[in-house]
């Protein structure tokens, strides 16, 4: 055999080599394409049980949460009724507290969820006109009748019409 046969035979073998790692590949592909598939699909099976899972939890929370604050909400009015009857010349103060809490409160979340154009509300700015008239103006008459106008006036208005209460 000589040196030229040799190489033919090695390049006819390395050939054949060559061509049966580009066989064995295109195999393995579709090998690992199935094993893919089949752990995508279990992959998603697994989160939609997690996502109605969470869901539940989450409708649960909220359940909790409605009850809660319908629960403070019966007992701050009935607090409001009683320091009312109670010690009528107070009340202002608890309004101020009221005011000072939940705005903030109320402004952090509707930032939070890109409302926060809604505390442009006419509503804002009278409770605004009547925490300064307590305040800082307690004995200014045109600034109470200010006050009550609005109260009487357009925001009565707007729960009647939109059945609107903040």
């Amino acid at each position: 055999m000589s040196s030229d046969e040799a190489v033919e035979e090695t390049n006819g073998d390395s050939f054949g080599k060559v061509k049966q790692r580009f066989k064995d590949p295109s195999q393995k592909v579709v090998e690992t394409k199935e094993i893919m598939s089949k752990k995508a699909v279990q992959t998603k099976e697994m989160l939609s049980k997690q996502a109605i899972k969470i869901a539940k939890q989450a409708e649960e929370h909220e359940r909790f949460i409605n009850k809660v604050t319908h629960l403070l909400g019966v007992l701050g009015f009935g607090g409001c009724c009683f320091l009312l009857g109670a010690r009528p010349q107070d009340i202002h103060y608890v309004y101020c507290l009221f005011f000072v809490t939940f705005v903030p409160l109320r402004w952090i979340y509707y930032c939070f969820k890109k409302w926060h154009y809604y505390l442009l509300d006419f509503c804002y700015y009278a409770n605004t006109i009547f925490l300064v008239d307590l305040l800082l103006y307690p004995k200014n008459e045109k600034l109470f009748m200010v006050c009550f106008s609005f109260a009487e006036g357009p925001l009565a208005w707007a729960i009647i019409v939109w059945r609107y209460i903040e």
